[in-house]
This record gives C-alpha cells, structure tokens and sequence, in this order.
C-alpha cells in the first residue's frame, strides 16, 4: 500500500481556504482582461484575432522568436562575451514539460544508458 502524500493532503484541505498562502509553487492567476492591459499594441491585436485551432508543430512563430530575443539578450560565455544570436529556428516550442522531457530523452539517450528518476515525482 502506498503511503499517503501529506503535502497534497494539506493542500486539498487549506489551498483555497486559507487566508495566505505562502507555499503555492504556481503563481496567482489573472483575469485575461488584465493580462491583455499589459500587451503591447501588436500583440493585443494578435490576441484578439487569435484562432483557438492548432497552431505550427514548432510553436507559433512569434513566441519562438520572442523567446529567441530573451535568450539572446541574456545569454553570454564563459568569459563574459556579449552572447551570439538565436535566432526563432533555433527554438523549439512544447505543449508541456512532459512533451519536452520525453522528446530530450529520445535525442540523448541511446540503448543501454542508464536513468535515474525519481517516483512518484
């Protein structure tokens, strides 16, 4: 028999009734209209005219380029060189962190080489 998780106990007992919660490993949510207050004009544009269907398999273009311009911004070398360019083909977007844990497991990993994981995780 399994022994019970006591943090998720906690959790379905005070998550939504305590008066502070200082131990949340998520962030409190906002309602879109706020998250659409803080949108350039461009990208609330495209948030308006945004079709809720399947975008590229890579990602949409303008989060991966986005995500390219952050890393190149702060990313450097070793020695402190000013970082190299990534550009938006160098970025590859996932639906969720199991999706890019099991995809880096097929490009790493070859028969034969040994995990360790941890269960239940």
């Amino acid at each position: 028999m399994m022994n019970p998780f006591e943090l998720e106990r906690y959790f379905a007992r005070w998550e939504f009734t305590a008066p502070f919660l200082l131990s949340a490993s998520d962030t409190e949510p906002l309602a879109m209209s706020e998250l659409l207050r803080l949108a350039s004009p461009e990208l609330s544009d495209a948030w308006a005219n945004l079709s809720l269907g399947y975008t590229e398999s890579t990602g949409h273009p303008l989060l991966r380029q986005a995500i390219a311009d952050l890393y190149t911004q702060t990313a450097s070398d070793e020695d402190g060189e000013p970082p190299h360019a990534i550009s938006s083909d160098d970025v590859l977007v996932f639906s969720c962190a199991e999706e890019a844990i099991y995809v880096s497991m097929r490009a790493f990993l070859k028969p034969g080489d040994h995990v360790v994981c941890l269960w239940p995780s």
